[in-house]
């Protein structure tokens, strides 16, 4: 058997994943965990001031008035890596703030539901 020094530190559940988020000194962290358990590894890492590449949209949808007040108070940088998320992101590359109205983001199934019967179908 090996001696290992200093030994490894094992980590597990959600209090490992966020702690894993928010170690050492890298200064971005992948973000993918599917569904809200990827809140909390996104939001360690924020408040250890790593840059966050955001691989799910749940974290967003469910908790975006927590994530962007964080993001700007760490002063963190939020980057999607999914390809929907993406290509709205490079898309809006250069718009003013105030330069867009609205997006209207179709799935692979189609429109989204219910947007006919608001006048945008």
């Amino acid at each position: 058997m090996t001696d290992l020094s200093p030994p490894p530190l094992l980590l597990a559940g959600p209090e490992g994943v966020a702690t894993v988020a928010a170690y050492g000194d890298a200064a971005t962290v992948v973000t993918g965990i599917v569904g809200c358990a990827g809140l909390l590894p996104t939001v360690a890492a924020i408040e250890a001031g790593k840059d966050i590449v955001l691989a799910n949209k749940e974290t967003l949808i469910a908790a975006g008035c927590v994530v962007n007040p964080l993001l700007a108070k760490h002063n963190v940088k939020l980057l999607p890596a999914d390809s929907e998320h993406s290509a709205i992101f490079q898309c809006l590359q250069g718009v003013p703030a105030n330069g867009l109205q609205r997006i209207i983001l179709t799935a692979s199934g189609g429109r989204l539901p219910g947007l006919a019967d608001r006048g945008h179908g």
